[in-house]
C-alpha cells in the first residue's frame, strides 16, 4: 500500500487552544475524538497506527 492511500493523522491542537474552563467537550476531547476515529480507520486498512504513523512523518 503507498504511503499516499494512508490517510493523515488529525493535527494536535496547540495546548493553548484549550481554554482552561472545563468544557464539555473540550477542544482537546475533539482530537481524542478524531485521533480514535484515524486509528480505527487505519486499522480497517491492515496497518498499525504507530507504523502508518511513522510512514507519514517526514524524512529528517
Amino acid at each position: 500500500m503507498s504511503d499516499a492511500a494512508i490517510p493523515r493523522p488529525p493535527t494536535p491542537p496547540d495546548p493553548q487552544e484549550c481554554c482552561q474552563r472545563g468544557c464539555d467537550p473540550c477542544i482537546l476531547d475533539y482530537y481524542d475524538r478524531a485521533l480514535e476515529r484515524w486509528e480505527a480507520r487505519v486499522r480497517t486498512m491492515g496497518l498499525d497506527p504507530d507504523e502508518a504513523r511513522a510512514r507519514l512523518q517526514p524524512p529528517p
